[in-house]
This record gives structure tokens, sequence and C-alpha cells, in this order.
């Protein structure tokens, strides 16, 4: 769906007839961002200032994307520069390294199962189909879900609650705020469909009892083959927490702060 609409503004004249001879004369074609769906047109003519500004601040227009994953760069730049110059206050061979070992590689394989299970429903749809069966029956925002839960197992895998703590709520801001700007612009995308879906569905944190199949669906092979690359990606973050570990543990990285 296009975001331009071609806004034409008929001058009526002599009771409401339009001059016939001349049309150039007495009709106004533009070009504008339909952000604001429908718009009185006296208010574009009255208020010109007060239209332009919300026009260009408001948030019914596709959160742009970039935003979020520079965000996430940003967290994860500083997520590995913590590790190398931190060390996990816990023993190596200890029974609550462990736990927090395994405990993260569980929740990096179900975010990764979850990243799946949505992109398989939504994959090649976003934006111009409202999904709302499979895991968008239970939160209208799967992969933001999917994607939490494997950033707070790989804190976990790093032996660290202060960072699993911070950067996992640093990381949840983001994707909220994410989630928001999107929700405001598909309530003026779908309009009263999507408004009944919201309110039967959580913008975030998922509500399982709701969880509807619904029907199989054909779903985009390239959607998936990307957020396979990004699976791996996850995956390949197990074995260089095990090597930051060992550098750590054999001298060869000096940690200098020991954290919780």
């Amino acid at each position: 769906m296009s975001n331009l609409v071609a806004i034409e503004i008929g001058a009526i004249r002599d009771g409401g007839a339009s001059n016939q001879d001349d049309p150039s004369e007495n009709r106004v074609r533009c070009q504008a961002i339909d952000i604001l769906g429908s718009v009185p047109v006296s208010r574009i003519f009255m208020e010109p200032k007060t239209y332009m500004t919300s026009l260009a601040t408001s948030s019914n227009r596709p959160f742009r994307q970039k935003r979020r994953i520079w965000a996430l760069w940003v967290l994860t730049a500083a997520f590995i520069t913590f590790q190398l110059f931190t060390r996990s206050g816990f023993p190596p061979e200890g029974l609550v390294l462990g736990i927090l070992e395994q405990a993260g590689i569980l929740l990096i394989m179900l975010g990764i199962i979850g990243r799946i299970w949505s992109i398989i429903y939504v994959g090649g749809r976003k934006n111009s189909e409202l999904v709302t069966d499979g895991p968008y029956s239970v939160t209208r925002n799967p992969l933001y879900v999917s994607s939490l839960m494997a950033i707070l197992g790989i804190c976990l895998i790093f032996g660290s609650f202060l960072a699993a703590a911070i950067f996992t709520l640093l990381a949840y801001l983001v994707f909220f705020y994410t989630a928001k700007r999107e929700a405001q612009y598909l309530s003026h995308l779908f309009g009263e469909q999507y408004d009944t879906y919201a309110r039967r569905t959580p913008l975030f944190w998922p509500a399982f009892s709701n969880l509807h199949w619904g029907q199989g669906r054909a779903f985009s092979p390239y959607a998936l083959s990307v957020t396979s690359r990004d699976a791996l990606f996850i995956l390949a973050i197990i074995p260089i927490a095990e090597f930051v570990e060992y550098l750590h543990a054999s001298g060869f990285l000096p940690a200098a702060i020991t954290v919780p």
C-alpha cells in the first residue's frame, strides 16, 4: 500500500458549480503522505503550519526499523565490551554457573524456535495483511518476544545476573518502543480490524490461553532463510562464551571487574 495519495481539491464557485472552461485554474492537485487518514480540507488551508507539523511528527507511519537495528547493534557492542573486561563472580565449575549456562542455552533454543514459528506465519506479509493466527494469537509481537528470550539466554550463558538484568531490560525497552510505534501504524493501516485484534491480544507478553493455530499458510522461503541465518549467528554465541571464559580463566584476558 502506497504511503502517497493524491488529494484533489476542487475550487467551488457560483453556488457549487466548478469552472468547466479552465479546470486548471480551479483545481489543485497535491501529493501528501497518507499518515493522518482523512484530513478535513479546511484544516489544510486554515491551519497549514499546524497541519505540516503534524504531518512531520505523526506516529501514523511505518516505524523506521533501521533505528531498532542500530539500537540493538549498539547494545551488542556494549555487551561484548562488558564481557571482555568483566568475569562472572561464580566459580567456573560451580553449580550456579552450570545452571545459568543450561538455562541460557534453553532460552536461546526457545527463542530461535519462536522466531522460526513466527516467520512461517508472517513472512512476506508484514504490513500487507493482518496476521492473527499461530504465535500472533498469543502476542502481537512474537518475533520481538522470541528475540528477547534469546537475548536473555545469551546473557545467562556468560554467567552474570547483572549483565542479564541490564541488557535484557535495555533490549526490552527497544522492542517495546518499536512495538508501540508499529501498533499505532497498524491501527491506522487496518482500522477497526486491528483495534479488535488488539483488544483481545497482548501487545508484548504472551497470553497462551488465546492460542489459535489457524489454517495452513504458504511461507516466504527468503524470510525463513534470513531467520535461519540469524539463528546460526545466535548459536555461535555459545562457543564464543566458552572461549571468553577460557581466556579469563587462563589469564590471557585479565578481567578488570568481577560481577555477580
